[in-house]
């Protein structure tokens, strides 16, 4: 699916995991009629509010309509060009949605804390967990420690893509350690080649394909829990837990003829097409990270992706230590406004096992383990559903969509590209994208 994140040049999130939560204006806006149980008999339409793009929203129309129309209940779609601020509008206005999809986690904390949504009960949570890849129900969890949303499909961002043929016919295999990776890197290189393409330019929002990096080597690097005190600001990027990320990071952008271009060729390189140099005869380069959304048009070529199963070789990003595996997702996460009875039940179904048939069928991954991968349109997401998913002991949300705007939407954007393009250290890097966090969540 294409990524939100090309367009956006704006983020708010504060929270993750319940570990904090920000605070939007407390003025005007409806609230919750109370928590958790579905009260009433049911309004017989209800209102969806999302900011789907076009790959991904005829399939969730789809799956939530026949499931609709099967239980008496009719939907109303709203689509928000503006996610962030047409919900902030239409709940300070008091005229909520009565379901919403959130694409960051943060953003339903700070309107939790107000009581302007409601959570899950507690018999659906347990349902829902023996089912969920572990760590989804608690990137819904704010901080009062409830469950408020849960994903509707993900995509995965933890992936190395190869051009399949020439990585075989050059002798090479997948790195299963992050020491392994830094091995293969060495090997690409000794025999005259170049070992990777990266690519972090994208308009005003330059520099945020650097920030998925980061995050995947935090979680592997620091672990799934020193990952959550990060994103709150808990654990500063200048800490001992964090910095060997951009260390390890710094090896492999700044090491002469590890990158094609060489280092400061990453901010002027698309994060779309930045990888298609994998396909050149002779490749221009044999590793590219980026997540599933590349596997689509407008990003490997279209002879490309025409012939993907055979064309391209997609491999986890490595842990730490091999089988100690982790994974860095998007997606949105689902939250009702109200508990009327027809609202809980439609959120309820979007966050289902039963949902997302369809919108499989169109290349988008369920959040649940059990999901059938054979509805995925091709063998190449089949294999990252399987392999990289739905195996992992850990998965963790997009971290700067998780941190204040000024931070994942600003400084760690910014602050990477000026250490990228030579004009600073990675020290100052650290320290300023440290000095500009909020010193409070409000």
């Amino acid at each position: 699916m294409i990524t939100r994140r090309a367009s956006i040049t704006a983020l708010v999130a504060v929270a993750v995991a319940g570990l904090a939560s920000g605070c939007l204006s407390s003025g005007g806006g409806g609230s919750s009629s109370g928590e958790g149980t579905a009260a009433g008999p049911g309004k017989s339409t209800i209102e969806i509010m999302y900011g789907l793009g076009p790959d991904t929203e005829p399939g969730f129309k789809a799956d939530v309509q026949k499931w609709a129309s099967a239980n008496g209940i009719t939907i109303k779609f709203t689509k928000a060009a503006s996610w962030d601020t047409e919900i902030r509008a239409r709940v300070a206005g008091g005229n909520p949605p009565d379901v919403g999809l959130f694409p960051q986690p943060g953003l339903m904390c700070d309107l939790a804390k107000q009581k302007k949504v409601i959570p899950f009960d507690d018999a659906t949570v347990t349902t829902d967990k023996q089912t969920l890849v572990p760590g989804f129900a608690e990137a819904g969890t704010c901080a009062d420690g409830k469950v408020y949303g849960l994903p509707n499909e993900v995509s995965v961002k933890s992936i190395l893509w190869t051009d399949k043929p020439a990585f075989s016919a050059a002798g090479l295999q997948p790195p299963k350690s992050l020491d392994e990776m830094l091995t293969l890197t060495d090997k690409i290189k000794s025999s005259g080649k170049t070992p990777w393409c990266i690519a972090a330019e994208s308009g005003q929002a330059t520099g945020w394909p650097i920030t998925d990096w980061i995050e995947d080597l935090v979680l592997r690097v620091a672990g799934p829990d020193n990952y959550d005190k990060w994103v709150t600001g808990a654990l500063k990027f200048n800490s001992p837990e964090i910095k060997p990320a951009w260390e390890y990071f710094q090896k492999i952008a700044f090491t002469d003829g590890n990158v094609r271009g060489g280092t400061k060729s990453i901010v002027a390189t698309n994060f779309q097409t930045g990888g298609n140099a994998l396909f050149d005869n002779p490749p221009g380069c044999y590793l590219f990270k980026q997540a599933t959304f590349v596997a689509n048009k407008g990003g490997f070529p279209d002879a490309v992706i025409a012939k993907l199963d055979t064309q391209t070789g997609p491999y986890a990003f490595p842990p730490k230590t091999a089988g100690d595996n982790s994974v860095l997702v998007a997606g949105d996460i689902v939250a009702a406004f109200n508990n009327d009875a027809n609202s809980v039940k439609v959120r309820n179904f979007i966050a289902s096992k039963e949902n997302g048939v369809e919108q499989a069928k169109a290349g988008a991954f369920s959040p649940h383990k059990t999901a059938d991968v054979s509805l995925l349109p091709n063998q190449t997401l089949q294999t990252i559903a399987k392999e990289v998913l739905y195996s992992a002991k850990a998965a963790r949300f997009d971290g700067s969509d998780l941190m204040p705007a000024k931070v994942g939407a600003g400084s760690f954007w910014t602050e990477s590209v000026k250490w990228l393009s030579g004009q600073q250290d990675l020290d100052t890097t650290l320290n300023n994208i440290d000095a500009s966090f909020p010193k409070t969540s409000s």
